[in-house]
């Protein structure tokens, strides 16, 4: 008889036959088999089929012993019928598998019931209670206290999963009500503070009585109050709610906003150098490898918080910046002299800005030093131009604004 070719669709194939990965059923079976083929050589036997007959019985009931794992209700109904017929040294292995691999049902007691039939079949009622009891009895009992003790375990393993579950959703309940607070304060306090300064910066620019100079001052601090306040919405929207606004939130400032940054501090009085050995804003980002988003508002942020930190400490000198691509690295440098005399903002602040701006630099793979040697302060930041994505948790302020002291 020819085999016709397998169909092309996969759905459409016979279901092969699933032969067994175990080495421990098939060495079982075997041996269960070459028992069988043993019990040809007895002189008599207590059963109705002939010996031969018997020994092959037996040799197939335990070959089938190699699936008691994948089919144990099967397989344990197969034997206890053969044991009927014959004497099935299988018998008490596919009652265990059957009692540890189902759950009691009417099938499962019916094949037990036919067990135990079966035993009585070798002659006197004593034996076969006793056969009954060592063949039927104890595998099935020993598999039914496995099985229950596994599913025990396994109830265990799901109270504990639910229970962390459960643990992480009151956490970040509770981080989320923690961050909604912060943000209505940071809406109540911070926001309307930063916009009656704007308010009145952008009385004083237009003011006819005020100097040509205080004008343009306060013209620039109007800007600056307008631009925090955008920022600080962007963040206050990360604070209420992460998930939502994910899509919709604006990356902050980049590299591309460094030129801005350095004019503003000029204009604030302190003026920005670029270092001999520094490249470009352009070239940095028109490398062999785009910057990620990450590590251009993490500079940006560190420069800011540099250049905050000078016009506190410092007010009056010049600073020097420089901005380089060496291979997986991309290297800041900002330093000053410690000669200037402070601003009038010194001695203000947390201490906190170059501490925080530094975890965000860890977050992304990269160091950021800070050095006062032979009268020059330096900040040094090294990231990697590839980082690693960071934690969202990690992200949620990740806009927030500098001016720190140092």
């Amino acid at each position: 008889m020819s085999v016709s070719s397998a169909p092309t669709a996969v759905a459409a194939r016979p279901a092969r036959i699933q032969w067994p990965s175990e080495p421990i059923a098939w060495v079982l079976a075997g041996l269960i088999a070459s028992g069988g083929l043993l019990s040809a050589a007895a002189p008599r036997s207590l059963l109705p089929l002939p010996l031969a007959v018997s020994a092959v019985l037996e040799c197939a009931t335990g070959l089938l012993l190699a699936w008691r794992r994948d089919r144990p209700t099967l397989v344990a109904a197969v034997v206890a019928g053969a044991s009927l017929l014959t004497v099935q040294p299988a018998l008490p292995f596919a009652m265990y598998s059957l009692a540890k691999r189902r759950a009691a049902s009417p099938l499962r007691y019916g094949v037990y019931a036919a067990a135990v039939l079966s035993q009585f079949t070798m002659g006197a009622p004593v034996v076969g209670v006793m056969a009954a009891a060592l063949l039927v009895g104890a595998p099935a009992w020993r598999g039914t206290v496995i099985r229950y003790r596994h599913a025990r375990l396994e109830h265990l393993a799901e109270r504990a999963e639910r229970a962390e579950r459960e643990a992480l959703l009151i956490a970040r309940r509770v981080r989320a009500e923690e961050r909604a607070a912060l943000a209505r304060e940071m809406h109540d306090v911070v926001a309307h503070e930063v916009s009656l300064i704007t308010l009145h910066a952008g009385a004083l620019s237009v003011d006819p009585q005020e100097s040509e100079r205080a004008r343009e001052t306060g013209e620039l601090i109007r800007v600056t109050g307008r631009r925090a306040l955008t920022q600080l919405r962007q963040i206050l929207d990360v604070l209420r709610d992460p998930e939502t606004v994910e899509s919709s939130f604006q990356p902050g400032p980049a590299l591309r906003d460094l030129p801005q940054l350095l004019a503003d501090s000029a204009a604030a009085g302190v003026p920005v150098d670029w270092a001999p050995w520094s490249a470009t804003v352009t070239e940095v980002r028109a490398g062999a490898r785009p910057l990620p988003p990450a590590v251009e508002h993490t500079v940006y942020r560190i420069v800011q918080e540099a250049l905050t930190n000078i016009r506190k400490h410092a007010h009056g000198a010049r600073a020097t910046l420089g901005l380089r691509v060496n291979g997986e690295n991309l290297k800041c440098e900002v330093t000053n002299p410690v000669t200037g005399l402070p601003g009038e903002a010194a001695g203000e602040g947390a201490g906190l800005g170059l501490h925080g701006l530094g975890e965000r630099a860890a977050l992304l793979g990269g160091t950021l030093d800070t050095e006062n040697r032979d009268g020059v302060f330096r900040v040094r930041l090294r990231l990697p131009v590839a980082p690693p994505a960071p934690n969202r948790e990690q992200e949620t302020m990740r806009a927030e604004p500098a001016g720190e002291a140092q």
